[in-house]
């Protein structure tokens, strides 16, 4: 049985304590017991982290992007400010293929001269586009965050070529440039997700709006495609700014089955002040009929931080499995909890971005 709260997922009895009334299940232990039956996919020589991916439905293979660092730097989390990016495949996510390790890296050349994180990948006309997160640690404090594009001929290209002209950075209109003194996390530009409506592209990001207080800046970003060229973006107001959450990372948008849109997150616990979560932090989310009309002030839990997974994705070719990496060990792993959702449009063949393809 799948435990959720306040109804995200239809066709599922719901009780605040229990998983079922009369069996006194608790929650905590079954999303444990759960965990333990699904391989935790594990590298054998690097920390892994936050990861997305490419859908290949001809061949039904997942094209994996992944952070990863030494593993020993995990302990005392340094292991974000030595992340790069690497490949592998995957048919099920219960084995992994772990190809490389790095296939996009900063570069003091560029400006992102430091740690690359967490990105999305799709698939154009001339071959492949990344769009990833990075820094440049000349400026300000090190961490104001921008977003960059890589390009790459083909899926499992050995290494991505980053586009040094294109950078990404807020609207100082909406969200916030950099760091603020007295925040309670860092500054929040990163975590793309691209989609398309009706012959328009956007794309959503983790950030910070400017309009809220301190320690509960969280907001998802909202940008549009100014001539639908992938390249030139334009800020639009956030898509969700309640003044509940420090953070709102990972962003990602799907359909359920009814066709109603699900905007999800991940949050982390400390950093989660919604009323109807209790600071339970993890993967969360939002509904309503169409994408721009979220109303934040009921946001539901799906997957709790307790479960031990976090950035989970949503993976729609798998009946809208949630896949997280693991918190404890780092690594990628199921939580054999399935919503249905189904992928929003993320079909960008058609893209003519024939100046990258020659750059």
């Amino acid at each position: 049985m799948v435990v959720l709260v306040d109804k995200f997922i239809e066709k599922v009895v719901l009780v605040d304590k229990f998983i079922e009334k009369d069996k006194f299940i608790e929650k905590d232990k079954f999303i444990e017991k759960g965990l333990e039956t699904k391989p935790l996919l594990q590298h054998s020589d690097y920390y892994v982290w936050d990861f997305w991916y490419y859908y290949d439905k001809k061949s039904q293979i997942y094209h994996l992007f992944y952070l990863n660092a030494d593993r020993h730097l995990a302990a005392s989390d340094r292991h974000h400010f030595f992340a790069r990016v690497g490949y592998g495949t995957t048919e099920d996510f219960r084995a992994i293929k772990w190809i490389d390790y790095n296939v996009l890296s900063a570069s003091s050349q560029r400006w992102d001269n430091t740690s690359i994180w967490t990105g999305d990948v799709i698939k154009i006309k001339q071959g492949f586009l990344m769009f990833y997160t990075s820094r440049n640690q000349q400026e300000d404090d090190g961490m104001t965050q921008n977003i960059g594009i890589a390009y790459a001929e083909t899926i499992d290209a050995k290494q991505w070529q980053p586009l040094p002209d294109i950078r990404i950075a807020p609207d100082r209109q909406f969200y916030e440039p950099k760091n603020v003194v007295g925040d309670s996390s860092t500054h929040a530009w990163r975590d793309p997700f691209l989609f398309r409506d009706r012959g328009q592209i956007f794309m959503l990001l983790s950030a910070k709006s400017i309009h809220l207080p301190l320690g509960k800046k969280g907001a998802i970003a909202l940008l549009r495609s100014r001539d639908g060229s992938l390249l030139n973006w334009e800020s639009l107001p956030p898509i969700s700014q309640s003044g509940w959450y420090s953070e709102m990372e990972v962003p990602q948008l799907y359909q359920d089955t009814q066709g109603e849109y699900k905007l999800i997150y991940s949050t982390w616990g400390k950093g989660d002040f919604a009323p109807t979560t209790h600071q339970a932090g993890g993967l969360q989310g939002l509904t309503a009929s169409h994408w721009q009309n979220f109303n934040p002030q009921s946001p539901d839990l799906i997957l709790p931080g307790r479960s031990g997974l976090y950035a989970c994705r949503i993976i729609p070719e798998l009946e809208g499995e949630i896949v997280g990496f693991n918190v404890k060990n780092g690594g990628i792993q199921r939580s054999g909890i399935k919503t249905n959702y189904r992928e929003v449009n993320r079909d960008f063949k058609d893209i003519d971005c024939s100046v990258i393809g020659k750059s």
